[in-house]
């Protein structure tokens, strides 16, 4: 009896690697997951072991499989996502001379404070669309080059954790443009390794890894492992893409008309752009999805992780009252509690776009006798959703107001939070659920590159799929009441910027 073939969608994260089986309609069939430890300390450090991230992929992919083969399926593709940003140093033999560090590693702080206040800082950014940022792999060489000398010298190249992956998969140095397009090395306009940005990096285009299209695919695995759980050598592997911009494949939202939200620990929101997009005031990012397809947008650290410091740090009075259902209970306190004139700027954890200021502070401002924590949690909440609409308003004035924000993360279960959100914007807002967005975009594009499906007929099948979504709709006195509250916000925040 022959099997019927599945897809398999993979996410190489920075706290977990997931993956999921597709059947024929996008349908669950097999899913695993692995947690994956990063070490950090009080310099700014932010690493992973790359063979420990390689050993949690081998993991998840493995039981997806067998799972998958148990009920009957057969592995015909898969499809990659992985996190931004990260950048190993490897030997001649591929070998890595130092752990793989994150988006989250800020040594590199310095050196993008002085590259921004030079026209060389803006002028790469705008030919890359990749922030200046400690996060960016090009900030992370300039650092390097300087802390870490002997390293850097003796790399024979640099890459991320998915194209060191790719290599031991596949004995081939390759990054798709997806991933490129996030180190601040890669110019949007040529489809090539800037030269300039490699000037400031002091480095070859020879130092990194060919740059292929999105769609590129590749059969042959040569990894026993995965061949031993179902994953034959005919399976087709598609290099895959960045987890932001498959997120919004994974939701739709891959044109001007469709904004996608996404809150969890951090936060982002993005669109869709035909042609490439950078703005210097808000230093927005524009990263590749395919040769005619970018997605546009700004990653923010005030995200959930806002909501848990303050519950936890300052709200709870003892150890007993960090439960989760005592955290519920105040958000649901919020609901119906009003802040009136207070005001919170939520940068507890310094700040990415729109400030790009890792010096940025939290601040609650209008405290009075009668507030309580509520008031704060309400405020936190408020501030939160303020600081992503300020990222999308940069975003309309040049791409135009979208006609839908498509929501996605923990914090944006809550429907009256996704209620607030309609109101601010004053846009409607569509839930998506507890869907993995980035694990179906690397399905979905997986598809897309091995002729199973077209962009068009994915653009069609989640328009359906929309039409069955929860949605909060604009109410426009509630917007008009929330505009004048965010413009005291952004006032307050030019007000104290000097401060940070």
């Amino acid at each position: 009896m022959a099997l019927l073939g599945c897809t398999i969608g993979s996410d190489i994260g920075t706290s977990s690697v997931k993956a999921i089986a597709f059947d024929a309609n996008m349908q669950e069939i097999a899913h695993a997951a692995e947690k994956v430890e990063s070490w950090y300390d009080d310099t700014g450090t932010a690493e992973q072991e790359p063979m420990v991230v390689y050993q949690a992929v081998m993991n998840v992919l493995s039981n997806t499989a067998r799972e998958a083969q148990r009920l009957g399926y057969a592995v015909d593709r898969v499809g990659l996502s992985a996190a931004m940003h990260s950048l190993i140093p490897v030997a001649a033999d591929g070998s890595y001379l130092a752990p793989a560090t994150t988006w989250m590693d800020l040594r590199a702080k310095e050196e993008a404070s002085e590259l921004w206040k030079t026209p060389a800082g803006k002028s790469v950014y705008e030919r890359t669309g990749t922030p200046i940022h400690p996060m960016t792999p090009l900030l992370k060489l300039m650092w390097m080059r300087k802390q870490r000398p002997k390293v850097f010298q003796e790399a024979e190249k640099f890459v991320s954790l998915k194209e060191w992956i790719w290599y031991q998969w596949f004995g081939e140095w390759c990054v798709d443009a997806s991933l490129a397009s996030a180190t601040g090395l890669y110019n949007l306009r040529e489809g090539t390794w800037d030269s300039e940005a490699l000037s400031l990096a002091c480095i070859s285009a020879e130092k990194l890894s060919t740059i292929v299209p999105t769609t590129y695919v590749k059969q042959g695995i040569r990894e026993p492992r995965l061949i031993l759980s179902g994953i034959a050598p005919e399976t087709a592997f598609n290099i895959g893409a960045s987890d932001g911009v498959l997120a919004n494949l994974g939701v739709g939202a891959i044109g001007s008309e469709l904004m996608a939200m996404t809150i969890g620990t951090s936060c982002a929101i993005r669109t869709g752009s035909s042609k490439p997009f950078t703005d210097v005031s808000t230093r927005s990012f524009c990263y590749v999805l395919d040769a005619d397809r970018f997605i546009v947008g700004g990653p923010s650290n005030s995200g959930g992780i806002v909501l848990d410091w303050l519950y936890n740090s300052v709200l709870s009075r003892n150890l007993t009252d960090r439960q989760p259902q005592r955290f519920l209970e105040m958000i649901t306190a919020a609901q119906t509690t009003q802040s009136d004139d207070l005001l919170c700027l939520p940068y507890v954890a310094g700040e990415r776009a729109p400030l790009w200021n890792a010096d940025a502070k939290g601040v609650f401002f209008g405290l009075q006798l009668h507030h309580t924590g509520p008031h704060f949690m309400r405020a936190a909440i408020e501030g939160m959703i303020f600081n992503v609409y300020w990222i999308a308003s940069g975003l309309f004035e040049e791409l135009g107001q979208p006609r839908q924000l498509i929501a996605s993360g923990k914090v944006l279960e809550t429907e009256w939070i996704r209620q607030l959100v309609a109101d601010i914007f004053g846009i409607p807002v569509q839930f998506q659920g507890a869907v993995d967005a980035s694990v179906v975009g690397a399905a979905l594009l997986a598809n897309i590159a091995t002729g199973v499906v077209t962009w068009q007929h994915v653009s069609q099948h989640q328009e359906l799929a929309q039409e069955t979504q929860q949605q909060a709709t604009k109410q426009p006195s509630q917007h008009r009441a929330y505009e004048s509250k965010f413009q005291r916000y952004r006032k307050l925040c030019s007000a104290i910027l000097s401060e940070w």
